[in-house]
């Protein structure tokens, strides 16, 4: 019955070409409690075919769209006097949830009308817990062949959005940079002891490569297998000198801003040691349904890792995802790619600079630069209104 009510209001938004009808389309599967069914439902529909305009609609709604309560909690906590404020304006902005992971979402209690946002994040980490950061099982992360199997393959390449030019791309380099104090569960060294280590790799000492390919290798037995986010190397090429002499003396600073990596501010008066590993697409382990001329790289969105401050979705006419620079108004054409790969055992090879990261991020900036960031993708993907709904008063 639902269906068939459906399928004749949506020929009728087909005759009048007006895609307005899908929210009250929309309304209609809230109130028969099965809303998530029915847009899974209508996406598989053959009718579809050659309607791309609703398949739009339906594939770039937010959460604003889903569930009714959820979006009144949302926009209750998208205040700047809230907790977590620009996490509930990225859950409203955010225009890549499919239903799919926005019902398995829902399957945790993180869907609903929350009594605080502390109550909300302990469901986000519970479906985290669930469906991303899958545990390891004393093996290296290697490619997924299955990925309708939940124990080996997170939410994010069940249901992968790709970043399509990047993963087609086997050459393309990508770049990440990992904190040093990571490594030291995987060691059984000091950071100082895993520094050395590293800088001696990168001076060509065999022994020592060895010995840091050990660590990695233990390091990805030891974590779980959550997908990883990556820089793209040339939107990150200029911040290094073609040598690691010729490199500017705060460097390690530039990438870390550039990659809205605030978990990488130094504590107190210590410094933040990193290693940074440049490394090929074709590197990144398989995605079976993708074969081998392709590699899983996909657009971050709010569903793929904790509540992050610093994360900014991109519109959904973007191939990749755009980290918000924590320190500078980027250039609309010096925007960072960012994307998200499978879990992988890093290699000494890759290894291309150590260094340590000596400025603290300014917390105050923060606002200040989430005003700044949706610019560029309002003006190069013709979105003037992106961003404006949520941020309005920031911009």
């Amino acid at each position: 019955m639902i269906c068939s009510v459906l399928r004749n209001r949506i020929l009728t938004a087909f005759d009048f070409g007006d895609t307005s009808l899908y929210h009250e389309i929309l309304r209609f599967a809230q109130k028969s409690r099965s809303t998530f069914a029915t847009l899974v439902f209508l996406r598989s529909l053959n009718f579809f075919e050659g309607q791309k305009f609703f398949m739009d609609a339906i594939m770039s709604a937010s959460f604003a769209d889903f569930d009714p309560d959820f979006s009144s909690f949302l926009a209750r906590t998208a205040s700047m006097d809230s907790d977590h404020w620009p996490v509930s304006r990225n859950f409203l902005l955010d225009e890549r949830i499919t239903p799919e992971r926005a019902e398995r979402y829902g399957e945790c209690g993180a869907v609903a009308d929350h009594g605080n946002a502390g109550e909300w994040k302990s469901r986000h980490d519970a479906y985290l817990t669930e469906n991303i950061s899958i545990p390891g099982d004393d093996f290296e992360p290697r490619d997924i062949d299955d990925p309708e199997d939940t124990d080996m393959c997170p939410d994010t390449f069940r249901f992968p959005t790709l970043a399509r030019a990047l993963a087609n791309d086997l050459a393309s380099d990508l770049i990440r940079v990992q904190k040093i104090s990571s490594f030291k569960r995987a060691s059984q060294l000091s950071s100082k002891g895993i520094l050395a280590l590293a800088a001696n790799t990168l001076a060509g000492d065999r022994d020592a490569q060895g010995r840091l390919d050990g660590v990695l290798d233990q390091f990805a037995r030891d974590r779980d297998w959550r997908p990883v986010f990556a820089g793209v190397w040339l939107d990150l090429a200029d911040v290094f000198g073609a040598t690691p002499e010729e490199d500017p003396p705060d460097w390690a600073d530039n990438p870390r801003d550039r990659l809205g990596l605030y978990d990488l501010t130094p504590k107190s008066m210590d410094n933040t040691g990193i290693l940074v590993f440049r490394y090929p697409a074709r590197a990144v382990p398989r995605l079976s349904t993708l074969g081998d001329r392709a590699r899983p790289l996909t657009i971050p969105c709010v569903l793929d890792g904790g509540f992050s401050d610093v994360f900014f979705p991109s519109p959904r006419e973007s191939d990749t995802g755009h980290a918000m620079d924590l320190a500078n108004a980027r250039p609309c054409d010096g925007l960072t790619r960012e994307v998200l790969h499978p879990a992988m055992r890093f290699q000494a090879r890759y290894l291309f600079r150590v260094g340590a990261i000596t400025r603290p991020v300014d917390p105050d900036a923060i606002g200040v630069q989430r005003g700044l960031h949706p610019t560029c993708p309002r003006e190069r993907f013709e979105r003037p209104e992106y961003g404006q709904r949520t941020d309005r008063d920031l911009l």
